[in-house]
C-alpha cells in the first residue's frame, strides 16, 4: 500500500508539473506589496555676472547636486507611492559666497563624515573643472560637513501616476552642520532644492490613460499642456543664492509647449522624447533655450525605466547654466 501511495503521489505531482494552463506564480513589481527600487538623482548649475539695481555688481557660481534610493509601491491602477529607502551618494553644494564671487563655499552632506569628507577635499578641484574662469580670481575658501540626521521612508514622499505627473511630494530631510551648530544651515539647502525638482514633473508626458500610452506607434507626435515655469525657478532660485532670494524675480514671457513624439518601440519597451527650443526670456537677458523629457517604459505593465528632465537657461554669451534630474528604475 505504501508503494501503491507514494506512485499516487508522483503521479498527481508529474502531471501538475505538465499542465500549460498552470504556470507557477511570478511577480512583477507592478503588483501591489511589491516594491520596486529607484534612484533620482539631480544637478542645478549656473553662473551668472552683471548689475542689479545700477550698481549692485555681482558675480556667482552654483553646482548643487544630490542623489537619493526610493521604494515605490502601486496603490491603484494610476498611482505609484515613492518612499525614501536612503541617500545614493554624498550630496554637495559648491558656490561663491557674497556678490564678489571671490570666496568659494563648499559644503557636503551624508551620514558617514568620513565620506562627506572625501567631497570636501576634491571641491576645489571639482570648482575648478566646472568654472574655471571664477577660479582664478578665488580668494578664500570655507569648507562645511554636514550630517544628515533624518531616516525612515517619511524623509522624503511623493506619488506619480501613469502619465508621470509627481504631487503630494514632502520633505522632512534634516541636516546639521557638523562644524559651525547650524551657522551657514540655511544656504545649505541641497535637499529642498530636490523636492522642487520632484515637483518640476508637473505635467503629463500623454493625456490618455495607460491602455492608450500602451498602444503608442512608432513615430506619433504630440503636444504637452501649455508650460510655465517662472515659480519652479523662482523657489528653486531661493534655495540657491541670496542674489535670486532678494533681488531676481522671474517672469516667463511667454508659455510653451513639448513636442513629444514616440522614438523607440520594441517588444518590451517603449520610450518618448519630449523637446522644445522656445528661446523665451524669463529674466533680463536669460531665456529659456532648450527643455528636453524623455520617458522609458517597460511593457506590457507600465513600470516606469526612466524619466530624465533636462532645462537649459541661457544668455547671448553663454552665461546661465542648466537644471537636469532623472527618475530610474534600479531594481
Amino acid at each position: 500500500m505504501r508503494k501503491i501511495f507514494l506512485i499516487l503521489l508522483c503521479f498527481i505531482y508529474w502531471t501538475f508539473q505538465s499542465f500549460p494552463f498552470l504556470p507557477s506564480k511570478t511577480f512583477t513589481g507592478n503588483e501591489k506589496g511589491n516594491n520596486l527600487k529607484y534612484r533620482f538623482e539631480y544637478m542645478f548649475q549656473g553662473k551668472a555676472t552683471g548689475v542689479i539695481l545700477f550698481f549692485f555688481r555681482y558675480r556667482m557660481f552654483i553646482c548643487t547636486t544630490a542623489s537619493i534610493l526610493l521604494s515605490a509601491e502601486k496603490t491603484d491602477e494610476k498611482t505609484l507611492q515613492f518612499n525614501f529607502v536612503d541617500i545614493d551618494k554624498t550630496g554637495y553644494l559648491l558656490r561663491t559666497w557674497g556678490f564678489s564671487g571671490k570666496t568659494l563655499f563648499t559644503g557636503a552632506a551624508d551620514y558617514d563624515l568620513k565620506k562627506t569628507q572625501e567631497i570636501l577635499d576634491k571641491g576645489f578641484f571639482i570648482f575648478k573643472e566646472k568654472a574655471p574662469d571664477f577660479s582664478r580670481t578665488l580668494k578664500r575658501r570655507k569648507v562645511f560637513p554636514y550630517r544628515i540626521l533624518s531616516r525612515g521612508k517619511n524623509v522624503i514622499t511623493f506619488k506619480r501616476d501613469n502619465t508621470g505627473i509627481h504631487r503630494d511630494c514632502s520633505l522632512d530631510m534634516q541636516v546639521q552642520s557638523a562644524k559651525h551648530k547650524k551657522k551657514y544651515d540655511f544656504w545649505f539647502q541641497i535637499y529642498p532644492v530636490l523636492l522642487e525638482m520632484l515637483k518640476i514633473y508637473n505635467h503629463p508626458f500623454f493625456s490618455g490613460d495607460w491602455q492608450e500610452i500602451s498602444q503608442l506607434e512608432l513615430d506619433r507626435e504630440w503636444h504637452s499642456p501649455v508650460l510655465d515655469y517662472s515659480e519652479t525657478l523662482n523657489r528653486i532660485g531661493k534655495r540657491t543664492t541670496e542674489v535670486v532670494g532678494n533681488l531676481v524675480k522671474f517672469k516667463q514671457r511667454s508659455p510653451f509647449r513639448l513636442t513629444y513624439r514616440v522614438v523607440s518601440r520594441t517588444p518590451g519597451t517603449l520610450t518618448i522624447h519630449g523637446e522644445a527650443g522656445p528661446q523665451v526670456k524669463v529674466w533680463d537677458g536669460y531665456k529659456i533655450t532648450q527643455v528636453t523629457r524623455t520617458i522609458e517604459i517597460r511593457l506590457p505593465d507600465g513600470v516606469v525605466l526612466k524619466d530624465q528632465f533636462h532645462v537649459e537657461i541661457r544668455t547671448k554669451k553663454g552665461r546661465g547654466g542648466f537644471a537636469h534630474c532623472a527618475l530610474t528604475l534600479i531594481q
